[in-house]
């Protein structure tokens, strides 16, 4: 048998009829006629030596050789795909490329702010962002995986072998839909607080343990209903539709009360404040695309 004559179009017709099992509708689905496709799978069977198909009079069935080659060449097919997927994924020449793992409280402001600003300049760096908690980007981070982390200053046992640069410090808010009953309340009570549901970063996060020690310490604990997110979306999807109170990282929330989507309670959260910045491997220097990245992202930080 001689592969150098096995060419894509034989494998794609086959795989195609071994799907359908069917020559009209495969010939349909590729765009050729039927004798077309017959053509093709007869040379498929000249070039391998053995007969592939069995036809029926309501269709196709494929022969135990058939089989076997209908499943390599639907992997095959697919290994190329991914192949072409990943090779135009790749920088063309000399640009310069960079993978920033973010969490929820700088996904929704300061890294879309540093993106657009990237934009404006026509700045060729190729940026890939990661979403995640605390957890899972250091981790990333540390195999390499990524290039920076852009959040909340993780605990002091997650920081081992990394590095911080801070850029500026936040406290998590208490935020309703304008309206709210809440809303314009001055000062309210924690009791007041545990009659709406009350939205929290999912557990295990620094954010998590931050609004769970902020209740802790006044006495209080979560109400009875509760709901743990972290997109964005979701949250304020759910605070348009309900009296939901969201326990919100101030960059993640910041947007949306400064376009009114979003109105501020009056608790007092300013034990809450933690620093955001820059989370690095302590090892080795990071890569020029890296490099340029925090240079925008610390002008963006600067100019907010």
């Amino acid at each position: 048998m001689n592969f150098d004559r096995i060419k894509l179009r034989h494998l794609r017709c086959l795989a195609l009829v071994g799907q359908e099992r069917n020559l009209v509708r495969a010939a349909g689905a590729l765009a050729l006629t039927q004798p077309a496709v017959s053509k093709t799978i007869a040379e498929l069977e000249d070039i391998v030596g053995r007969q592939l198909l069995v036809r029926r009079r309501r269709g196709v069935d494929l022969t135990p050789a058939g089989e076997v080659l209908v499943r390599h060449a639907v992997a095959t097919l697919r290994g190329l795909r991914e192949g072409l997927t990943l090779a135009l994924d790749q920088p063309e020449g000399e640009q310069l490329r960079v993978a920033v793992g973010v969490l929820p409280n700088t996904a929704a402001g300061l890294l879309p702010e540093v993106t657009a600003e990237l934009l404006r300049r026509r700045d060729p760096l190729r940026v890939r962002v990661v979403s995640g908690t605390n957890a899972q980007l250091m981790t990333q981070l540390r195999q390499g995986e990524i290039d920076l982390v852009v959040g909340r200053l993780a605990q002091p046992s997650a920081m081992a072998d990394l590095s911080f640069l801070q850029l500026y410090s936040e406290s998590l808010l208490l935020v309703a839909r304008p309206g709210h009953p809440l809303a314009g309340v001055s000062q309210p009570t924690l009791e007041a607080l545990s009659a709406y549901p009350l939205v929290v970063p999912v557990h295990g996060t620094l954010v998590r343990d931050t609004a769970d020690a902020y209740l802790f310490a006044r006495g209080s604990y979560l109400p009875s209903s509760v709901i743990e997110a972290t997109d964005t979306s979701f949250v304020l999807g759910l605070l348009r539709r309900s009296d939901a109170v969201w326990f919100a990282p101030g960059g993640a929330a910041l947007s949306s009360l400064q376009s009114g989507e979003l109105a501020r309670l009056d608790f007092d959260t300013r034990s809450t404040e933690g620093p955001v910045g820059i989370t690095l491997r302590r090892t080795g220097e990071p890569g020029e695309g890296a490099q340029r990245l925090i240079q925008v992202i610390q002008e963006v930080a600067r100019a907010r």
